[in-house]
């Protein structure tokens, strides 16, 4: 089970000037992710367009094996053909907001979109593909990591996909994972430190330890109480 939590305030709300969290200001790893992303469908879709010649010489290889084009269909089932009408950073945005998705679903996600990456099938986020894979690995993160979730056709709405949409994915989504949703304590701290170092790259960001934070917030709730 991932942590609890987090080493830092990079996953929290980022704060003002004074210290003072800024409770509208959308969750740092928000804008962290989004930047990774944006860099890996860049990379991913130059080289996808790089080998999109070799492989129409080779012709439709799905009578190959039963598994490989059953993993096939289950990839194929999210390239939806469209791109999102948003950044993805707006889009990530919308179930922190609408989902009170934590920060710690979206570090869980970026794991299993790494782990799908990795895996056999090797999975890659792109253009026509985020708004289903994203909106599946956040529904999985969600319900591996929170204790009470919203419903599948909640998510779905969230993400701008039909609800039996989305059921079906999530059960691609699975299969793709080789049901592999375990993020242990040393794996999510890696993925945190990785995060964090995308972080220290940018001097807008203060990084104080998670204790700290809780302790800032709650003096300026007791000097607002006081006034």
């Amino acid at each position: 089970m991932a942590s609890s939590e987090l080493p830092s305030d990079a996953f929290a709300f980022p704060c003002r000037d004074d210290g003072s969290p800024t409770a509208l200001s959308p969750p740092v790893v928000i804008s962290v992710l989004a930047s990774i992303l944006e860099r890996h469908i860049a990379r991913n879709e130059r080289a996808l367009a790089a080998a999109a010649a070799t492989a129409t010489a080779g012709g439709d290889d799905d009578d190959e094996g039963s598994s490989a084009a059953t993993t096939r269909r289950r990839v194929r089932a999210f390239e939806s053909g469209t791109e999102l009408d948003m950044s993805l950073h707006a889009f990530l945005e919308r179930f922190a907001r609408y989902a009170e998705v934590s920060p710690q679903v979206y570090v869980v996600a970026y794991a299993y979109l790494d782990r799908l990456r990795r895996g056999d099938a090797g999975v890659r986020v792109v253009r026509a593909n985020a708004q289903r894979l994203l909106t599946t690995a956040i529904l999985v993160a969600s319900k591996f990591v929170e204790d009470r979730n919203y419903k599948n056709s909640y998510f779905a709405a969230v993400g701008g996909l039909g609800a039996a949409e989305l059921s079906a994915l999530e059960l691609d989504f699975l299969f793709l994972m080789q049901f592999r949703l375990n993020v242990c304590v040393s794996v999510f701290q890696s993925y945190c430190r990785h995060l964090e170092r995308e972080v220290s790259f940018g001097s807008r960001y203060r990084l104080v330890c998670a204790g700290e934070a809780r302790a800032q917030q709650a003096q300026h709730r007791q000097a607002a109480a006081a006034q």
